[in-house]
């Protein structure tokens, strides 16, 4: 039997063009890797390879330990400025980002090192020893998905700042990506991103 954090948690996966949703992101087993840039540097694609490959190793792992075909989450993104200035998807030249998968909640940090620690010496990527294990839970959420290139994503993460004022909510988390499809793989406009906001709702 598959098992993975898009068929456990569909709501917290699936998203609208059409809404904005509230949704409660519980905590996550993430693997890490930080960065400056944007998604067309190279670091961004092999930092996001490294996360790739890691996780391959992770359910290559499970399925040969326990007989656990888990499959591999979609690839996500934290980004955040310097100067805390409001997040601006245009600039992200200069913009802190940190790239995650989710993981098996069975996933330990020594069975983590060793599985890294291995595929580093098998794999020729410079970031695999980078990447580091993290649990993460974001709480309340607003996000709605945006449809094709990244560049043009300002217009619903406007949307979305509009919804939280109108609400009379409070941003407390970093601007969210959740990248359902690979930038390589399909056409600009197929591209498919959630945008998500962790929010504190008036009155909490």
């Amino acid at each position: 039997m598959k098992e993975g954090i898009r068929k456990e948690y569909k709501k917290v996966y699936d998203a609208s063009t059409k809404r904005i949703d509230l949704v409660d992101v519980p905590e996550f087993n993430f693997i890490m890797i930080d960065g400056i840039g944007n998604p067309t540097v190279e670091e961004f694609k092999l930092k996001s390879e490294a996360l790739y490959i890691l996780s391959k190793a992770i359910k290559d792992y499970f399925k040969e330990k326990m007989d656990l075909l888990y499959l591999i989450s979609p690839l996500e993104g934290l980004w955040d400025t310097y100067d805390n200035s409001q997040f601006d998807v245009t600039r992200k030249q200069m913009i802190k980002f940190t790239l995650m998968i989710a993981q098996p909640k069975l996933l330990d940090e020594e069975t983590f090192e060793k599985i890294k620690e291995h595929i580093a010496e098998k794999k020729d990527n410079p970031y695999l020893l980078d990447a580091y294990l993290k649990s993460m839970k974001e709480g309340k959420c607003v996000q709605m998905l945006h449809k094709g290139a990244y560049n043009t994503e300002i217009n619903t993460t406007k949307q979305i700042m509009e919804y939280i004022t109108i609400q009379g909510m409070k941003l407390v988390g970093l601007h969210h990506e959740v990248y359902l499809n690979d930038c390589e793989k399909v056409a600009t406009e197929k591209l498919k991103t959630i945008v998500r906001y962790a929010i504190e709702e008036e009155g909490v």
